[in-house]
């Protein structure tokens, strides 16, 4: 049998004490045959490839014990009592306990994602926040007719019908879910003054809903070119499934409105604003 031998420092005036546990369980501290980490075996703590903690056997760190780690039975407890708990890292994944999905995927200089079933529900861009799937949903409200899944703003190229030179046209236009609002103006320099088709305003940026019982009123100003029959006014509808909005004129002492045809109707010099909110498909 090894000798064994517990020696003190003579320059030192601590006591080394070694106490045994109130338990019948034997302790094993096995020594290594050359240099080499002390080995300890017990129930509680060791096993060949990591440490064990029992359950409520908290790993503590900090002089005041300020955070610890343990396991309770039924869940995993981070506890910090002093300052920030913080995570250093180029790339924190979350991902469900056998790896096979993502939770939450978060890169230095790069996006945040946030996964619902191993699909990005929200993430960050360099832009703003995207929300890949379904919609933007208020309050407590659940139903998925009522997220807001679009948001867009852009520029489209009005026309007129059987227009020649168009010296000036701009339209712009916010698409909020179905919803379309639309602004615009042309100005031309040679309308071609002939025909029997009512003028219309093409090119909206979507068709409109397609819905036999839906039309939808534009707002136009007239500001130079347009002869008698526009005198009370203009107004314009989009009808159902179309990019146009068709132009009427306004009789108020007929009562009614009727086509406003190009013949007779236009100069070739002509200008006019509009704006329409109208629903897509």
């Amino acid at each position: 049998m090894a000798k064994v031998k517990i020696q003190g420092n003579a320059s030192g005036t601590g006591v080394l004490t070694v106490t045994a546990p109130n338990t019948s369980t034997d302790r094993t501290i096995t020594l290594p045959d050359s240099t080499g980490t002390l080995a300890t075996t017990a129930d509680s703590v060791g096993g060949a490839n990591g440490v064990d903690f029992n359950d409520n056997v908290k790993a503590r760190f900090g002089t005041g014990n300020d955070f610890a780690i343990w396991h309770d039975g039924s869940h995993t407890r981070f506890q910090n009592d002093t300052g920030n708990l913080n995570v250093r890292a180029d790339v924190f994944n979350v991902t469900k306990s056998d790896d096979s999905e993502n939770i939450i995927l978060a890169e230095a200089d790069g996006d945040v994602k946030l996964y619902r079933n191993n699909a990005i529900h929200l993430e960050t861009l360099a832009t703003g926040v995207r929300v890949p799937v379904g919609g933007v949903l208020f309050g407590t409200d659940t139903a998925a007719a009522n997220a807001l899944d679009d948001y867009e703003e852009g520029d489209w190229t009005p026309t007129l019908t059987n227009s020649g030179t168009i010296s000036h046209r701009v339209g712009k236009y916010v698409k909020i879910g179905n919803q379309i609002m639309v602004q615009g103006e042309i100005r031309t320099t040679s309308y071609t003054n002939s025909g029997s088709t009512d003028v219309k305003i093409g090119g909206l940026p979507y068709s409109s809903f397609n819905e036999s019982n839906y039309n939808f009123a534009a707002n136009i100003t007239p500001i130079t070119g347009f002869n008698s029959n526009a005198t009370n006014g203009l107004v314009g509808y989009v009808s159902p499934n179309e990019t146009d909005i068709n132009l009427f004129g306004v009789n108020f002492s007929a009562g009614a409105n009727y086509d406003f045809l190009q013949t007779g109707e236009m100069g070739t010099t002509v200008e006019v604003f509009f704006a329409v909110h109208y629903r897509t498909n």
